[in-house]
């Protein structure tokens, strides 16, 4: 078998030769391939940057298109223009969702990462910073603390609004603003010199140990509604307008509703204590209440109370006022929800006037238990009574007492339930911060050299955008320069234009 040879290359100059060509012939044919393919390099590669410049150019346009036609959009619903230059635009804008809420927006354009950065936020031109300290005992997450201002004071001078609208409690976690809850201590009021509001920590704070990443701000005096849930900022929050979660416990004569004055005990007939529970798990706590009595009651239908600490059979810690026909502060210590079984563990002579508002509170952290009544209006005093007892460390349920004897009308305006340590933790309020606005800029797109606003009126004329008044410009203009910062693109100039929403 003949072995099958494989084929040799041949060269270009050899392949010619075959065919014929003479080696002069051949020699020509190579310094002109030569030539061809030295030109075709260079441009196969200046063909291949322009493709790039092309595709960088395309992305430039519409990063420029995106961020010109946001800016647009929002400035059709400006209702006012309150800072215009080359590095910011600021302006007040209606957010139409029904809410009436009407948020600062800011563009900014960043010269040192030549970034258009942007942020939306309410305008609190003035904050505090709020430093919470820890007692003996630490606190932990969840724990409510107030801290007491002089909101008269920002009123007159014109940094708050008399409804406090504007007072928000902001929390830093580290990365990121969170705005909380707040709610008015309800001895208290708004425009007064000892206003003071609560919030919930955000996290525990170790015995002597400090917080300082909360913040008191104030000073937009276009706010709408704050977060005021005294849920969000209590274990329990109730102004008698709803019964959820509430329990009957006695078989009593008397009806009972919520209203908007208060939850409502009636009873015409039968000599019997009325009681309504809730189920808020809890161990140490302070409870604060506000109620009235109808003045067409009987001696013993003047009693108004709370309970604490009692189990699913109802034991535990009861408190009235104006027991013994009005005449003392009782505390009992109950094994049924009926009025039978038990008995006295403290009492003191005290008595109330029908038909007057009254605050009081009960505390109980421990074996420590103390209570106090006042009417509204006046100053809070002291601890009226001081007991120990051993026997009830805790309890799922908290209640309203009504009672005893018919006739009887009683309103409980408001209870609230938070958790107690034996020494409250302090807060401090730091110096006023003033223009201070915590909320960061989100970067939009860039790079940019430049950005300009234009304003015309209704001819179409242009007009100052600073100093011309909203109802005038009927349409607004946005040029942002972009660069290529590899300088291999020329900057290109967008512009985008819209007429606004409102006159």
């Amino acid at each position: 078998m003949i072995p099958r040879s494989h084929p040799v290359p041949r060269s270009p100059s050899l392949l010619l030769r075959e065919a014929g060509t003479t080696l002069p012939e051949v020699l020509a044919a190579l310094a002109i391939l030569g030539l061809v393919l030295a030109a075709l390099v260079p441009l196969l590669s200046v063909g291949g940057q322009s493709w790039h410049r092309v595709d960088r150019h395309t992305e430039m346009l519409q990063h420029a298109r995106r961020a010109a036609d946001k800016m647009v959009r929002d400035l059709r619903a400006a209702e006012s223009l309150q800072a215009v230059g080359p590095t910011l635009i600021r302006f007040v804008t209606a957010l139409g969702d029904g809410s009436g809420k009407t948020p600062t927006v800011e563009y900014r354009l960043n010269t040192t990462t030549n970034e258009l950065e942007y942020r939306v936020a309410a305008d609190f031109a003035y904050r505090r910073r709020i430093t919470v300290t820890a007692g003996g005992p630490g606190v932990p997450d969840g724990y409510s603390v107030s801290v007491a201002f002089d909101h008269a004071a920002l009123v007159a001078a014109g940094k708050s609004l008399a409804s406090g609208d504007d007072v928000r409690i902001r929390y830093w976690t580290g990365t990121r603003w969170v705005e909380l809850d707040r709610f008015r201590d309800i001895p208290t009021a708004w425009n007064t010199t000892t206003t003071r509001i609560w919030f919930k920590l955000q996290a525990p704070i170790a015995a002597g140990s400090s917080d300082n990443n909360y913040y008191l701000h104030y000073g937009d005096l276009a706010a709408g509604a704050p977060p005021a849930n005294g849920d969000y900022v209590f274990l329990d929050y109730e102004d008698g307008t709803t019964l959820a979660g509430w329990t009957r416990r006695d078989s009593c004569a008397g009806t009972h509703s919520a209203s908007t004055d208060g939850f409502v005990f009636t009873a015409s007939g039968g000599n019997c204590h009325r009681q309504f529970s809730k189920n808020v798990p809890h161990g140490n706590v302070e409870i604060f209440w506000g109620f009235w009595s109808s003045p067409t009651g009987s001696a013993d239908g003047h009693q108004a109370g709370v309970s604490a600490r009692r189990s699913d059979t109802g034991a535990g810690y009861v408190l009235t006022l104006a027991d013994e026909a009005n005449s003392r502060l009782r505390l009992r210590y109950w094994t049924v929800w009926s009025t039978t079984g038990g008995g006295v563990i403290g009492s003191v002579p005290a008595s109330i006037t029908p038909g007057t508002n009254y605050y009081g509170r009960f505390y109980l952290v421990g074996s420590s238990l103390r209570a106090k009544y006042w009417p509204v209006g006046t100053a809070e005093p002291g601890w009226m009574l001081q007991v120990t007892h051993t026997t009830v460390a805790s309890g799922a349920h908290y209640g309203q007492v009504d009672g005893y004897a018919a006739p009887l009308t009683h309103r409980h305006r408001h209870i609230i339930v938070r958790q107690r340590v034996a020494t409250e933790p302090t807060t401090m309020l730091a110096p006023e911060e003033s223009g201070a606005r915590p909320d960061a800029f989100e970067p939009l797109a860039g790079p940019f050299s430049a950005m300009t606003l234009r304003c015309f009126n209704a001819s179409g004329s242009e007009i100052p955008c600073e100093s011309s008044p909203m109802s005038s410009i009927k349409s607004v203009e946005v040029a942002l320069r972009v660069v290529d910062p590899t300088l291999e693109v020329a900057d290109v100039v967008v512009t985008s234009r819209a007429y606004r929403q409102a006159p």
